[in-house]
């Protein structure tokens, strides 16, 4: 007989009155297993067996509940309430980040998007067998252009791509950051850029969405086309420059006029790592709502900054899509408790 274990994750960190909290339950070695709210009273982890009081409070979620085979575990992402109309109207797209990649010879996996893989309508960077991928089409027509340098996991990566809605030219690029100082390579040295054509009639109004791509059902929602990975300072603007000007991109974005949409995983954070699931836009109003709990204040490309989180929260400025895929033996359940609107 398996040993008994019991895990368990929320969907948020913080929450409001009013509002619902999810959390996931993995369990083995028991058929059923029993769910309760209690409020910690008294809390020291200073001895070697942690201290912890709690008193049960009375809520929906006091049950017993059966296991059940999970179908699949949703994997963390980034979601962009009320953007579907962020680039309606621009005659050009620009979307860019830092990333590394954990497993990038997974088939499909969307980095920063604003696309409908499931009919190929809007515009977004994926990886897909290992290589910078971008995909671009308006439902009808689309185009595919993929870099043939391979990445590779556990390397640094500065990104991005430009379409332009007039001309339908369109260029992706990529450049790596050496392992040892992770600084850029000199003079574009290992970086790399292609070109496509392909006019097309329209870019299609779908939300962004960071770490993942968008399909539709009753409403827009998270594809499986997951990033397993770790994104840093991405960013959207309403313009297509030449592909020679993507290279250093990254290093100019505040000061372009037509920047949609930037985030900076660094806002928000405090000295102990606690952080709320909203990740303001720096530049404006579509702020990035995190799910299914993706790890935050995790070290950038740079690294860690001497002095820690609570004095160089800027060297913590990346977001990890950690797969949380359990194995097959395992079970999952959800229980859903809403928030009242007084304690």
């Amino acid at each position: 007989m398996s040993a008994l274990e019991i895990h368990g994750q929320a969907d948020r960190f913080n929450v409001r009155p009013l509002e619902d909290i999810c959390f996931t339950i993995v369990c083995r070695g028991t058929s059923s297993f029993r769910s309760q709210l209690l409020r910690v009273e008294r809390y020291s982890g200073d001895a070697a067996i942690p201290l912890l009081e709690t008193t049960p409070v009375t809520s929906s979620i006091d049950a017993h509940t059966e296991r059940r085979l999970h179908a699949m575990c949703v994997r963390p992402f980034l979601e962009v309430p009320g953007s579907e109309d962020a680039l309606s109207g621009a005659s050009g797209v620009t979307l860019g980040a830092r990333i590394r990649p954990d497993v990038p010879e997974a088939a499909y996996q969307g980095v920063l998007t604003a696309c409908d893989t499931t009919t190929n309508r809007g515009i977004g960077i994926f990886l897909r067998d290992q290589r910078l991928t971008l995909l671009v089409g308006d439902g009808h027509a689309k185009l595919e252009i993929s870099l043939p340098e391979p990445l590779q996991p556990g390397n640094w990566y500065e990104i991005a791509t430009s379409y332009d809605q007039t001309t339908g030219l369109a260029a992706l690029f990529q450049r790596p950051y050496t392992s040892s100082t992770q600084s850029p390579r000199g003079a574009g040295r290992g970086s790399r850029t292609i070109t496509g054509h392909r006019k097309l009639a329209h870019l299609p109004e779908v939300p962004l969405i960071l770490g993942a791509s968008a399909k539709y059902i009753s409403g827009w929602t998270a594809a499986e086309e997951s990033f397993i990975g770790t994104i840093e300072a991405p960013y959207v603007s309403a313009k297509s420059p030449p592909a020679t000007d993507l290279w250093g991109l990254h290093a100019r974005r505040p000061t372009t006029p037509d920047l949609v949409a930037a985030w900076d995983f660094s806002q928000e954070l405090s000295a102990d790592g606690l952080h709320i699931d909203q990740i303001p836009d720096i530049v404006g109003s579509f702020h990035a709502h995190c799910v299914n709990a993706p790890i935050r204040a995790v070290p950038g490309h740079r690294g860690s900054l001497a002095g820690g989180l609570g004095t160089t929260p800027e060297s913590y400025g990346a977001i990890h899509l950690l797969e949380r895929r359990p194995d097959p033996e395992r079970w999952k359940s959800r229980i859903v408790l809403p928030v009242p609107q007084t304690p």
